[in-house]
């Protein structure tokens, strides 16, 4: 009697990181629970960013912010249940705003990310479910640890990568400041919106003009001129993180390029880098714009540019 033939599996290829991984683990769940949109999830202060997604019923795709305090989920890790059926039936969740969209069912739990950031697995679905999806409960919690573990050696990754690049890019800086020029700007806005395109990273852009770089010019001199812009290229490094790029596009103009930022934190960025200017003596004039799914960052550095001579404008304008 012959032995059965030996089944030979061809290997399995590994993931290119995170993005890969992350969509074939929540394409699996949603294939196998049938809950119709699983997402992995990090919360940046008040904004909920999306970091991946595999969602046939509600249309959120990876790279998108949403509220934080409006999810499900933010009541989750505050002691909610993982697991809701009906979600109609439960008071505290079917209060969330997010629930306005049509949320059924729930399933979520909370991860730890990088630099103590937290995160979520979550599933939602416009109908209830049977409560055996409480099955699935020890699979999403070991999807949630490796997809986390993942994240955080991406984002090590990638700031080893950053710092590679702008090492290579040390000598576009501009003399006076030792922020980068405009040639450097360019150079890593693209590196960043590639970046942006093929990890659904976030970013945004702030713009900062100079009020009176001319009037302390003529009545003072090029050298208290100069001394200014110094001080505020000294200001808004300090008002933004290490991974932030500054540059001076030349003149009085500066640029900001805030990364991994939802668009509400991008604003409190904004706000910080005018009152750290201010505190300074250094009066600004800003505008500020975030790189969402539909946009890519030149169309939010120009938006930002616009907001920004808007702003000086209706300043002139309201002058006595």
């Amino acid at each position: 009697m012959s032995s059965p033939p030996e089944l030979l599996l061809p290997p399995l290829p590994s993931f290119g990181g995170f993005r890969e991984a992350a969509q074939a683990c929540l394409s699996m769940l949603r294939e196998r629970t049938g809950v119709g949109a699983w997402y992995f999830t990090r919360v940046d202060g008040e904004d909920w960013l999306v970091l991946a997604a595999s969602d046939d019923r509600y249309g959120v795709r990876s790279g998108e912010a949403l509220k934080w305090a409006d999810s499900i989920c933010s009541r989750m890790v505050r002691g909610g249940p993982c697991v809701v059926a009906d979600v109609a039936a439960h008071a505290p969740y079917a209060a969330a705003p997010i629930v306005g969209r049509g949320i059924g069912a729930y399933l979520g739990v909370p991860v730890q990310l990088d630099h103590g950031a937290i995160g979520t697995l979550c599933a939602i679905d416009p109908q209830p479910v049977p409560v055996d999806v409480e099955r699935w409960l020890p699979i999403v919690q070991l999807c949630a640890q490796m997809l986390a573990t993942l994240w955080s050696h991406d984002v090590d990754l990638k700031e080893t990568q950053r710092r590679a690049e702008r090492a290579e890019l040390e000598a576009m800086t501009d003399p006076m400041t030792g922020i980068f020029n405009r040639r450097g700007w360019r150079e890593l806005l693209a590196l960043e919106e590639q970046r942006c395109r093929d990890e659904h990273t976030t970013a945004g852009v702030v713009v900062v003009d100079l009020d009176r770089l001319k009037q302390t010019n003529d009545s003072q001199g090029h050298n208290a001129g100069d001394a200014l812009i110094q001080r505020a290229a000294q200001e808004i490094s300090n008002a933004v993180r290490g991974v932030d790029v500054v540059a001076r596009l030349g003149g009085d103009e500066f640029v900001v390029l805030v990364l991994d930022v939802g668009p509400t934190e991008l604003a409190r960025q904004a706000t910080r880098i005018e009152q750290t200017l201010r505190a300074a003596g250094v009066a600004a004039t800003l505008g500020y714009s975030w790189r969402g799914p539909g946009r890519d960052l030149g169309e939010a550095y120009r938006e930002a540019d616009l907001l920004m001579l808007d702003a000086k404008r209706g300043r002139h304008r309201a002058a006595p």
